[in-house]
């Protein structure tokens, strides 16, 4: 039996203080969207480290989110892995940074119908921009 599972790309902040302070949150969004080369049609939110408990790497997962909301290519992708990489090492150490990026690296593709994938602000299935067919 085949079951469907139905894409979702959030529509509100989860993390504090982005949930409850609407003024924080709009200038958080603008700041997202200034990062896309391509503007999704669906509003930027964050869940900071998704399912990962946060143990004051949230900032660096924040930063991530806005990569992945925006979306593109295959190498831009592997590019903001590489700098959430480098956040969390910067303080945190690599073996903290080499267990996340590798969560990310299996768990972002823009293939999984997940609301942190890869391009997330876009409906899926959009794909990497480097994909024949694939619009940003």
């Amino acid at each position: 039996m085949l079951t469907a599972v139905p894409a979702c790309t959030p529509s509100s902040h989860t993390l504090e203080p982005y949930r409850d302070d609407p003024v924080r949150a709009a200038g958080l969004e603008v700041r997202a969207a200034q990062q896309c080369n391509h503007l999704p049609p669906n509003d930027f939110t964050t869940d900071g480290c998704s399912s990962w408990p946060d143990n004051g790497w949230v900032t660096c997962c924040v930063e991530h989110d806005m990569a992945y909301w925006c979306g593109g290519s295959s190498a831009e992708r592997q590019n903001a892995d590489a700098e959430f990489r480098a956040c969390i090492a910067r303080d945190h150490g690599t073996g903290w940074a080499t267990a996340m990026y590798w969560g990310v690296r299996a768990g972002g593709s823009a293939w999984w119908p997940l609301p942190w994938r890869w391009g997330y602000g876009w409906p899926w299935p959009e794909g990497y921009s480097d994909d024949v067919g694939d619009s940003p």
